[in-house]
């Protein structure tokens, strides 16, 4: 997806709040459930006022129980976001890895996982004890989220997260248009060098955490792996390891009936044209890596492809 902000460094997300409306221009009226969801649920009353909600219309708000008032000036839905508000509260904005979910960036933590600390980006001030401070920023922030801009969010990981992790989140950047480029530019000097390897991994063909995951494993182990591959005969496979080894990659979706029955399809092809067929799931990769790679590295050892042997 392409830099839609014309700014550096900053892509908008699907179904960005924008589609409301566009910039708002003076003397514009919405209506106060329009500007708070334009403002993920937490705006000031600044903003508020600008796109011509009255303080009466707040007040009448805060009565009825629809807007808490957060602080002075600053006021929430009543089923906002916590973490957007507490954000917001603190004059901080979401970054690195707490930003993820924002932008649809890929992480290592389970659907619904809350991290034990967040990560902020605040100018000045205290580090909160249960939070990652981070303090330079290079592109402006979400115009309405607490949120820091992709580039940012980026930067931050690149040089905060382990470098698996910190690898995810870069490579999902850049398939939503972020340039690569850009952030190393951005990460001169010794200090640096870190993160600018993490950058050295990112790659065009992943499709998924797991694979980018499964790639890097086996590539480290010495072998030649190409991802999303097109087998004639077979259609499109998650990675092939020296020209030869399928690897199927499994999500959700191989869970169920009809995709299994296609998966099994897929394989007796596969297998038939001399290419031995392994499936692999989330925990595999992720949490028994050594024993991923080993396991491949043993079938490379002993090539017997059905194809071979009926010859």
């Amino acid at each position: 997806m392409g830099d839609r902000s014309g700014r550096p460094g900053q892509v908008m997300q699907p179904g960005h709040v924008m589609r409301l409306g566009q910039v708002m221009q003076p003397g514009h009226v919405m209506r106060l459930g329009q500007v708070m969801h334009l403002f993920h649920g937490v705006c000031r009353l600044r903003d508020l006022l600008l796109r011509g909600v009255s303080e009466p219309e707040v007040r009448a708000a805060v009565v009825r129980g629809d807007l808490v008032r957060v602080r002075k000036g600053l006021y929430a839905l009543s089923d906002a976001d916590p973490v957007f508000v507490a954000a917001k509260r603190t004059r901080s904005l979401l970054t690195c890895a707490s930003a993820a979910g924002f932008y649809g960036l890929w992480t290592l933590a389970e659907p619904g996982q809350r991290a034990d600390r967040f990560h902020l980006l605040r100018k000045t001030g205290e580090d909160p004890p249960n939070a990652v401070i981070h303090r330079d920023t290079r592109v402006p922030p979400d115009p309405y989220a607490p949120v820091a801009g992709l580039a940012d969010v980026v930067l931050h990981a690149v040089r905060c997260l382990p470098e698996l992790e910190a690898l995810l989140l870069a490579e999902s950047a850049m398939r939503k248009g972020l340039s690569m480029d850009f952030i190393r530019e951005r990460l001169p000097g010794n200090r640096n060098g870190p993160a600018r390897a993490v950058l050295d991994l990112v790659d065009s063909g992943s499709e998924s955490p797991i694979e980018t995951l499964a790639r890097v494993h086996l590539r480290r182990a010495g072998f030649h792996v190409e991802t999303q591959v097109e087998i004639e005969g077979v259609g499109w496979v998650d990675s092939l390891v020296e020209g030869w080894l399928i690897l199927e990659l499994d999500g959700k979706t191989h869970e169920e009936r009809a995709q299994r029955e296609k998966d099994r399809r897929r394989d007796r092809a596969a297998q038939l044209r001399g290419h031995p067929v392994f499936r692999y799931g989330y925990a595999d990769v992720v949490h028994r890596p050594e024993a991923f790679v080993a396991e491949v590295a043993r079938m490379l050892a002993f090539p017997t492809g059905i194809a071979t042997r009926l010859v």
